[in-house]
């Protein structure tokens, strides 16, 4: 038995770690042949054995492997060979550092280990630093987790964390929210942590950058493929001090595996029982490990039907033909690997492809279909990225590192518009952005502390973002163009991070078991913004070993996007009606829209504090709660939220110009420099002009979002009755927006097309040999409804999620697994709201789903 000084810290302290292994060399040991005929037999038994039999090194934790039952191996093979049948038949995730075999149950390998390289080792989200404990609270969402939820697509995944708002750009989203970035553009899916948009929400691959998606500069989070997903990790707070601008609200980083070892094919078929959303979705993953290195690619294609308004009852007020669910088809493509060039040289590399095409349809009218009178809309979406990475260990506990990014992500949409069954006129859009970035990042230990190494990490890069934003409207007889520019963002960009252990469990000091600070600080220059220095600072405190206090401060900030800078500016003439208003005979609306080049950065100002507690005399328990307050400054929002009653608000009185002279509409019209359309139905006249509304993009006075989280996970063994791992999340919003100095706050949680107050998800996930059964409880608070001068009550929703899973030891059939999962299994239905449109439905749809009971069976085999 033998194991390497240099791997030991890289544990957990408290565990007992094992290795079996004779002394030869690393490419010795892959070599090595053996024959194996080994009984089913407790895990820790088959490890050791298969260690002996090929000198492989073989690294485990005894009290993770438990009581854990390993199937029968036979065969003439290598040790590697012989890990990797176990992992396919087995729930132990196989990895390889320098030659020697790290094991590990599925979703536990990112809090236990890291690689012995410095370039290689594994980053939680939220720091730079390999090894180090963020100050804040990480969600972590292993593959084994998602599987057992019976979730297969990301876009599913982050729907149902309680901390994000599906509101923003989701598939599902629908006409009636009052936020110009709530709609569906191409069918892609944004994560919008705490509500406060999916361009104040960054998402990241292996902790690299993507290209924006569409005009709105969020990230498609499900354009990579869930086979080919490690982990995903969910950081929910401000987080500018390390990774820059849109981390307002959060980060999401999405690990993708470091390899494989093998074949994994997968079949899925589902469809909603009310109706629609007929889905097949097919994915592949392989791969190769090697002495030095190892790759995976995995394809994954699908596509489901829409769902009409006519299949469900909740779209009863509009013509059967609007869609409340596009249609489909994706194609993706993920591509990870990494190769050992020396002893302190390595490179690796991660790609991915995405296509989709979309189409949904809004009726205008309830009489008519939308073929008749409506909005018939196709969309198509391509997008990649590369990022390649050089890594060098140049000296003993320092690493240096570049990489590279550089994607792309175009979009078109073409929208028809048809009236008396006849095509009148097809808008389109089209939107090509593109990212460019390097990076060198330096990293190491500075000198030593009473609880361990001062580490750091520290360096620079640049950064540039485009959008080629094209639009027009073709008729039969002209084409009129819209909104045209091609507009680049150039950055450049220093930060430092610093980890510094000043107590440690190996100190002994009464009452401080540990006790780390944290500091970060970035700074970046942009050519049209300026300087932006963002700093934060942290403390992680464990009086005992039980109990971990975190408290965090920081600040946070996000350009203006594209769309909000330059769209066009435009007048828009309509009836007083049209904003649930009268007035006198001939009365119009003169309403400005569109962009402003004057923006100013949004800023944020984030602290948080929270505990997690492990009891020792229940080990695998753990719960956590944290609060969290952000003060958000100079939002950038369309001041006019919803034009229902908007001449009447208080709120927007500084907005709004009562009986202007003509010397002020001609000044307003001087501003519409995209034209003027006139929607009233009658010849424009400057004179008739009863109000004039300023709703241009501006930044807000002040948004103010606070709240508490709560996590609960623990992992019950039994000695008959299987595994039982029983998981909760629950959150607490509460968010007010300032519009305009001096104007009172109004409430954005917990109103209508708003995150809710609470959401919360619940469940337990019981293993009982080759059988698993999860169930999952969902549930979304209560709304009011405050938009049509008096408050309604809309009702909140539970939904019960369970997948039954089967994966037989079987010698004829090795690798086989089958499961069926029953979305939403009473087929719970969102509570009708009031409106006042044909074509808007009357439920919320950022909040509630129109797909109803979902069935879907998945039959997945390894090789």
């Amino acid at each position: 038995m033998r194991i390497t000084r240099k791997f030991l810290p890289t544990l957990l302290a408290s565990v007992c770690i094992n290795a079996a292994a004779f002394p030869v060399t690393a490419s010795a040991q892959q070599d090595i042949i053996a024959d194996f005929d080994l009984p089913s037999q407790p895990m820790e038994t088959t490890l050791r054995a298969i260690a002996q039999a090929s000198s492989l090194e073989v690294l485990y934790d005894a009290q993770e492997m438990g009581d854990l039952i390993a199937p029968p191996i036979k065969g003439h093979m290598t040790g590697p060979q012989a890990l990797a049948a176990l992992e396919q038949k087995s729930p132990l995730q196989i990895e390889y550092a320098q030659g020697s075999a790290v094991v590990h149950r599925r979703g536990r390998a990112a809090a236990a280990v890291q690689s012995n390289s410095h370039s290689e080792a594994i980053i939680v989200t939220g720091t730079r630093i390999a090894g180090a404990e963020p100050s804040a609270s990480v969600i972590t969402l292993s593959r084994e987790t998602m599987r057992d939820a019976g979730q297969y697509q990301l876009g599913d995944v982050v729907r149902s964390v309680p901390q994000n708002f599906n509101g923003g750009q989701n598939p599902g989203v629908l006409a009636g929210s009052p936020t110009a970035a709530d709609l569906n553009v191409n069918s892609a899916t944004g994560v919008n942590l705490r509500g406060l948009g999916a361009d104040a929400t960054l998402t990241l691959l292996n902790g690299k950058r993507l290209a924006y998606d569409s005009g709105i500069e969020s990230i498609d989070i499900s354009a990579i493929p869930m086979a080919a997903v490690e982990r995903v990790e969910i950081l929910t707070e401000g987080a500018s001090a390390i990774y820059g601008s849109d981390a307002v609200a959060g980060v999401v980083n999405v690990i993708l595996k470091r390899d494989f070892q093998g074949l994994d094919i997968s079949a899925r078929l589902g469809a909603a029982t009310d109706g629609g959303d007929v889905e097949q979705q097919y994915s592949a993953v392989t791969g190769a490990r090697w002495n030095n290195g190892g790759f995976l690619i995995t394809a994954e294609t699908g596509r489901n039907t829409s769902i009409k308004a006519g299949e469900r009852s909740y779209g009863s007020n509009l013509n059967r033909s609007t869609t409340l669910l596009p249609e489909q088809k994706h194609y993706a493509i993920a591509l990870t690997g990494h190769q050992q060039i020396s002893s302190a040289l390595t490179f690796d590399l991660d790609a991915l492809y995405n296509r989709r095409t979309s189409f949904f349809a809004t009726a205008l009218t309830a009489a008519a279909d939308y073929r008749q009178s409506g909005l018939p809309t196709s969309s198509r979406l391509s997008s990649f990225v590369i990022t390649p990475r050089l890594a060098w260990d140049f000296a003993k506990d320092w690493s240096v590192s570049v990489t590279g990014t550089y994607g792309e992500d175009k979009s078109s949409v073409a929208t028809g518009y048809n009236a008396g069954g006849v095509r009148v006129s097809t808008s389109e859009a089209r939107y090509a952005n593109n990212i460019l970035l390097g990076e060198l990042n330096l990293a190491g230990s500075l000198f030593k502390l009473p609880g361990g190494d001062a580490k750091i990490a520290a360096g620079g890069g640049f950064r540039q973002n485009g959008l080629d934003s094209r639009l027009r409207t073709v008729t039969s007889s002209a084409i009129i163009p819209g909104t045209t520019f091609d507009e680049t963002r150039k950055s450049s960009y220093v930060f430092a991070e610093a980890n510094l252990p000043l107590v440690s469990p190996d100190n002994d000091v009464p009452g401080v078991e540990r006790l780390t600070l944290i500091g970060a600080l970035r700074h970046e220059r942009y050519r049209a913004i300026g300087n932006v220095t963002t700093p934060k600072l942290g403390v992680v405190y464990a009086p005992v070993a039980d109990v971990t206090f975190r408290a965090s401060w920081g600040k946070s900030f996000k350009a203006p996007t594209f769309r909000q800078l330059y769209l066009t500016q435009r007048g828009q003439i309509d009836l007083p009606s049209y904003y649930s208003a009268t007035g006198s005979s001939g009365d119009t609306v003169l309403q400005l829209t569109g962009g402003n080049l004057d923006l100013d950065p949004e800023r944020a100002e984030t602290w948080s504090t929270g505990v997690t507690v492990k009891p020792h005399f229940i080990p695998e328990l753990k719960v956590e709660l944290s609060y969290f307050h952000t003060n958000y400054k100079d939002r950038v929002v369309t001041p006019i939220a919803s034009r229902v009653g908007a001449l009447s608000n208080p709120l927007y009185s500084a907005l709004i110009t009562v009986d202007p002279t003509i010397a002020q509409v001609q000044s307003a019209l001087a501003l519409a420099t995209g034209g003027l359309l006139n929607n009233s139905g009658v010849a424009f006249d400057p004179a008739s002009v009863a109000y004039i509304i300023d709703n241009r993009s501006r930044n807000a006075a002040r948004q103010e979002i606070q709240g508490v989280d709560l996590a609960l996970e623990y992992h019950l063994k039994t000695k008959d009755m299987g595994d039982l791992q029983f998981s909760g999340s629950l959150s607490y919003l509460k968010s007010r927006q300032q519009l305009l100095p001096g104007q009172t706050s109004e409430q954005l949680a917990g109103t209508v097309f708003r995150p809710p107050s609470w959401r919360a998800r619940g469940g337990v996930a019981w293993q009982l040999s080759d059988l698993m059964f999860a169930g999952y409880v969902n549930y979304t608070d209560s709304l009011e409804d405050r938009r049509f001068g008096s408050t309604e009550t809309v009702a909140s929703m539970t939904t019960v999620d369970t997948n039954i899973r089967y994966e037989p030891h079987s010698t004829t059939l090795p690798g086989i697994g089958f499961a069926l999962s029953v979305m939403n299994i009473f087929n719970a239905k969102p509570d009708r709201i009031r409106t006042s449109s044909a074509f808007v439905p009357a439920f919320d749809s950022t909040n509630y789903s129109a797909i109803g009971r979902y069935v879907g069976f998945t039959v997945e085999k390894s090789w």
